[in-house]
């Protein structure tokens, strides 16, 4: 029997939060806004990671072990039928 190295990918439901000052809820919205950009930029882990919820997997390559190397049999190959995103295909 033949060994093949398969590697998933999968998104995760993240939750952050922060706090922002203004003199109105429409202001208040616009300062939220500019807060949340710079925390989806941000490098930092989020205050909270859903790991029960995976979402929209796919299977990013399936690989063949041969005595001369790795050989690439599949990649981007969907499983599920969870979609968050359409895909490219249609």
């Amino acid at each position: 029997m033949s060994e093949y190295i398969v590697k998933i990918g999968f998104w995760l439901r993240a939750y952050d939060g922060f706090t922002v000052e203004a003199d109105s809820d429409a202001q208040a919205i616009e300062k939220a806004k500019a807060a949340a950009t710079a925390a989806m930029e941000s490098g930092a882990y989020p205050e909270y990671i859903d790991i029960e919820e995976r979402r929209e997997g796919v299977i990013a390559f399936i690989d063949h072990i041969a005595s001369d190397g790795r050989h690439a049999v599949a990649e981007d190959v969907e499983f599920d039928d969870d979609r968050l995103h359409d895909s490219p295909t249609g």
